[in-house]
């Protein structure tokens, strides 16, 4: 739950124009490093991507609480919570790559085009 935290702050940090281009935190490919342009638009596009990213981690978040919780307090077999919580963070973690790849996609469409 807490990288969704994070991935959620950052995107609407980014989406809202208050993290401007920096070296510390967004998508930092050569090409939306660029120019503030490329940041921008790179950053634009990837964020649908950025918005399924946070839900599916606060999901996999409250999936993985509850499956340790019956776990603990109940009989359940432990195949669930040995698979499902490491399953959701590959899963968020290659959603962070799509949104990378689209961000730099799109910022180098920018920086070709001048704008």
């Amino acid at each position: 739950m807490a990288l969704g935290v994070a991935i959620h702050c950052v995107k609407s940090k980014v989406a809202s124009g208050s993290i401007q281009r920096n070296s510390a935190i967004g998508i930092r490919t050569k090409a939306t490093m660029s120019s503030d342009s490329a940041w921008q638009a790179g950053h634009v596009a990837a964020a649908p991507i950025l918005t399924a990213t946070f839900l599916t981690a606060y999901a996999m978040g409250v999936i993985s609480l509850a499956l340790g919780l019956t776990s603990t307090l109940g009989d359940a077999k432990n195949t669930p919570v040995m698979v499902i919580p490491p399953g959701g963070l590959v899963t968020v973690l290659a959603l962070l790559v799509v949104a990378a790849i689209k961000a730099n996609s799109v910022a180098r469409a920018v920086g070709h085009s001048g704008m």
